[in-house]
């Protein structure tokens, strides 16, 4: 063997070692990571394991082609990979070489598998590794690894083309849709435009907005022999009012008037079959719509004939009033609505609309997310329900949404090779597919394509010089820029990369395929993958009745679910869980008395807020499905269905200090309960209702208490009079410890969170005084419960939690409040946050200060006002903390985030968790003007964490006993006959 081949065999050799030494090291950190309790320890870890791994794939896939590479190159390769080494090893083991290095870690990491206690564990690691024994020092480690994980990236890259095909995402086995639909869209376009001539003046602007969607059937539904059955959901408008339509592709049906069975049996002949009417001019009907707002306008196509049906109750909670928002106005000025799982059900939505609408008119060439709408509901809601805006043109062309089939007539044959511009071999035959890959690239990074564009330095065409051609180099050129952001084995990868390769969409002679085949290409290379894709993120999610789902999700607040409660079964469920339904708002000069509203038996329904259950759904929900309508009422309206509780169905407990506390908890109530009468023994006042489906209990200590003694009292009293309460929240304001770890600022959030010495919260004037001028903390208190534990742990490992998750509920709180108080419970701006260095009596007695600028902190400002949240440790305690220099000490001893009064005197009366809204620095230059906005922030995470926390609902029927008739809500309400009891 010569030399260079020999020294190339060594250098291969010496890589292998490397990867062994990479994965001992991160089976190493798996061990500590195991048993870690401290969450900061534990998330470094977690990093290191990872990068660990990723640069372990990555020598694994370099040695299958190392054979192709030069010495030089190798070299570079092994340097590369000792440079994270050098900082991990201690520099005796670090002497050793690659070989040398290996049983010894093998022996290590024998031994700490074994081993239970800590600090064994790193008598044995202190040897051989240093992974650092402060935070800066373990971050430094793991930006080493970063940055060589990513230069083995790009000296290195992966070729697609080489993977197998098991490597790339595998598709799942998904029933094909219906294809019957696009014939059925092009029915009913034609149908429609043929009922347009009409000698109205001034002549009508006709259009139309059809609902996008998958439009695939349920398993159910199949079974049942509904899978002949289209509907079609749109709006109509003759100007710029739109009316609610639906349009059936079924055959004929008989549609029978139902009459109440104590009608006179002679009025049974009334109910004769009622015909369709035939529709001969489109502005009649849809005027006639105009005076019954509660009515759905029905009709039916048969034949390219329109035909008008008796109208229907509309069921849909659309405010027409209300402009709807377009995916581009999403994408511009709304992107914290986009998560994971948002944008994979868009993703599959709109590939579903090209593949049964393209080719017809609803799908014109030059759509884009700007004709992409959605409708807002009475409660400001957007349902994931996309609409596709289409003029409805006098012109339909039989073959053509898609301006696609030009130059189709012309024989290939007949063409002259000199003639052909070069231009058009390179362009793409379906300019709707071009689009989709556009939207789709819009949707996956959550910008307007000009952006994306901007962002990768892809210069675009100008609008007036723009065409099919321009907008597929476009689209292409900023594909290529972004790709290496998308996963490559991904299927939505793939989805993108087959509606721009114009090969996919040509027969093997390079012509164009037929429309049925087309519409097949479509489903399989776009539509199947991006359904996959969805399928394997959220298993919990039916792509068969995906629609359905889709329409319950709110866009307009980042996915939380939303649901139609039908009023007529839950006056059915009231007969045995003691729900009182059917009231009304309440009068207006009379808060909380309410008054019965009449009903006809037809039943009504209420659009409410519903979140995702932990054993419903993959991800449970995160916030308010919309604002509720502005209202000059502290707490939110009162829900149609109030449910009667006895108070041992109430399961959380809230406690305040302060009513300004108390208050911004309130206005968070999904549905407000009447309080009970006075309780004999209890001083308390208590406010309940419900906050994300959790029976919620909240009080406020009495005015001018405060302290770990006056919560003990109250948090007691809450304990006996709802002896169900799981856990409590402490829900406040407290006083911030900013340190160079912990960069917190007013209004931020800082939540208790155990570690290792401590349970979250810390007694801090509770010690003994020891000599030497030493005081020694004293006293345990008990940890927060196991449920929120896990919760907060969900909530912060969310890959769909947003970046401003608490931004709704502020809004809610900032518009539910008294209109005095609305602008002290918004931001008061970052200008008036300032972080005093030392005390300066000039600064803090006149204000006026020569030389003031050097006692403040430079901080840089924040991008945004949204309020970051922190956990760690909270020190309570009976005095007032106003010291700059105290505060330090024992955030720098302790690790003390937040200072406040009330936690110790309900740890060890309450399983309970405290939450902190950041109103001041603890220090002497503190006043009241955060302490609104601190106190909104606490109380909407609160909201936010009740979203991730399991239920405890208990269901009873009431009682006759006088415990339970304190808490009739309403007079007149008749008690069933039997005893409470456990449902």
């Amino acid at each position: 063997m010569s030399e260079p081949s020999a020294s190339l065999a060594r250098g291969k050799d010496t890589v292998d070692l490397l990867q062994h030494t990479y994965k001992l090291i991160r089976q190493i950190i798996q061990t500590l990571w195991l048993d870690e309790r401290d969450e900061e320890l534990k998330a470094s870890f977690a990093s290191l394991m990872a990068y660990c791994t990723i640069i372990q794939d990555h020598i694994s896939r370099i040695l299958g082609n190392i054979n192709g590479t030069t010495l030089s190159s190798t070299h570079n390769l092994i340097t590369l990979l000792s440079g994270p080494l050098k900082h991990i090893f201690t520099t005796s083991f670090h002497s050793l070489s690659a070989s040398a290095r290996l049983n010894p870690l093998k022996e290590v990491y024998g031994k700490i598998r074994i081993e239970k206690e800590s600090l064994s564990k790193i008598d044995i690691l202190e040897p051989y590794l240093t992974l650092g024994s402060t935070s800066d020092e373990r971050n430094d480690t793991i930006k080493l690894l970063a940055s060589c994980e990513q230069e083995l990236s790009d000296a290195y890259p992966e070729d697609p083309s080489q993977w197998k095909p098991e490597d790339r995402a595998p598709q799942l086995n998904i029933k094909e849709p219906s294809y019957a639909v696009w014939s059925a869209a092009q029915s009913i376009f034609k149908a429609m435009v043929s009922c347009m001539d009409c000698p109205c003046t001034p002549a009508h602007d006709f259009g139309a907005r059809l609902c996008l969607g998958t439009y695939r059937k349920p398993n159910a539904e199949l079974k049942l022999g509904l899978d002949d059955e289209l509907d079609f959901d749109m709006f109509l408008s003759m100007e710029h009012d739109w009316q609610e339509v639906r349009v059936h592709t079924v055959k004929e049906r008989v549609v029978q008037l139902i009459v109440d069975q104590a009608d006179n049996c002679q009025s049974k002949a009334k109910c004769a079959a009622v015909r369709p009417m035939k529709v001969k001019k489109l502005c009649e009907p849809i005027a006639k719509s105009k005076s019954m707002a509660a009515y759905r306008l029905e009709l039916k196509v048969t034949r390219n004939q329109l035909f008008k049906l008796k109208s229907e109750r509309s069921s849909s909670t659309v405010d027409k009033s209300q402009s709807a928002v377009s995916l581009d106005e999403f994408l511009r000025g709304r992107s914290g609505s986009f998560t994971e799982r948002t944008k994979r059900i868009l993703a599959v939505i709109l590939s579903s609309a090209v593949f049964h609408l393209h080719n017809t008119p609803w799908l014109q060439s030059t759509w884009s997310s700007s004709d992409v709408l959605f409708f807002r509901t009475s409660s400001s809601a957007v349902p994931l329900r996309p609409f596709i805006h289409t003029p409805l043109s006098n012109i339909v062309n039989e073959s053509s949404g898609d301006a696609d089939k030009e130059n189709t007539c012309l024989d290939p044959e007949d063409i002259d090779p000199d003639d052909i511009d070069p231009d058009d071999l390179l362009s793409h035959q379906y300019p709707t597919l071009v689009t989709l890959a556009m939207m789709l690239l819009e949707v996956y990074f959550v910008a307007p394509f000009d952006l994306l564009a901007q962002k990768y330095n892809v210069k675009l065409e100008s609008g007036s010089q723009s065409s099919s051609f321009t907008r597929y180099m476009d689209v292409n050129f900023v594909f290529q820029a972004c790709q290496k952001e998308i996963p490559q084995n991904s299927q939505f990868y793939l989805a993108v990369e087959n509606c721009l390769d114009p090969k996919v969409w040509q027969d093997e002679q390079g012509n164009r395929l037929d429309d049925l085949t087309l519409r097949t290409k479509i489903y399989n290379e776009v539509v199947l993958p991006l359904e996959t894709e969805l399928s394997q993120a959220y298993s919990s999610i039916p792509i068969e009745d995906l629609d359905r789902f889709a329409q319950e999700v709110d866009f307009g607040s980042w996915g939380q679910t939303i649901q139609t409660w039908n009023q007529q079964a839950n006056t059915n469920a009231s007969q045995n869980h003691g729900i009182v339904s059917m009231y009304s708002s309440p009068l207006p000069n009379s808060p909380g008395i309410m008054q019965r509203q009449s009903y006809d038996g037809r039943g009504f329904e209420d659009r409410r807020t519903r979140l995702d259950s932990p054993s419903g759904r993959k991800r449970p929900s995160l916030s308010p499905s919309g604002r509720e309508t502005e209202s000059h009422s502290v707490d939110p309206p009162l829900l149609s269905d109030i449910q009667v509780n006895c108070r041992s169905a109430y399961t959380v407990g809230i406690l305040c200090a302060l009513p300004l506390e108390l208050l911004a908890v309130r206005a968070l109530f999904d549905t407000k309960h009447a309080s009970p009468e006075y309780i004999q023994g209890d001083s308390n006042h208590y406010a309940l209702g419900m906050m994300n489906q959790h029976m919620v209990v909240a009080a406020c200590l009495p005015s001018g208490e405060y302290g770990t003694n006056a919560a003990a009292d109250s948090a007691s009293n809450m304990k006996r009079t709802f002896p169900n309460i799981k856990f409590c929240l402490l829900v406040g304001i407290g006083g911030g410890a900013p340190t160079s770890d912990s960069d917190i600022r007013l209004g931020d959030v800082v939540v208790s969170l155990p570690t290792t010495r401590f349970p979250g919260v810390i007694q801090y004037d509770r010690g003994k005084e020891i000599e030497g001028s030493t005081f020694e903390l004293t006293g345990s208190l008990q940890p927060p419960p196991r449920c929120l534990m896990t919760a907060v742990s969900s909530l912060r490992s969310d890959p769909d939690l947003p970046f401003n998750p608490l931004e709704s509920y502020l809004e809610d709180i900032a518009s539910r409040v008294p209109v005095p108080f609305r602008i002290q419970y918004r931001h008061p701006g970052q200008d008036n946050d300032c972080l005093h260095e030392c005390f300066c009596h000039a600064c803090h007695s006149s204000g006026v200060c020569g030389n003031k600028s050097s006692h403040i902190r430079r901080r840089s400002n924040r991008p945004t006002n949204h309020p970051e949240i922190h956990y760690g440790l909270i020190a309570s305690g009976n005095r007032v903390l106003k010291d700059g220099s105290v505060r330090d000490r024992w955030a720098k001893e302790y690790g003390i985030l937040c200072f406040e009064m009330e936690a110790a005197g309900v740890m060890n009366t309450f399983p309970c968790l405290v939450i902190r809204g950041i109103c001041d620095y603890a220090d002497s230059y503190k006043d009241k003007q955060w302490q609104h906005y601190a106190a909104a922030t606490a109380a909407a995470y609160a909201k936010l964490l009740l979203g991730y926390t399991s239920t405890n609902s208990i269901h009873w029927s009431r009682s006759s006993t006088e415990e339970d008739r304190s808490f009739s809500m309403y007079e007149g309400v008749q008690d069933p006959p039997n005893k409470r009891q456990r449902i």
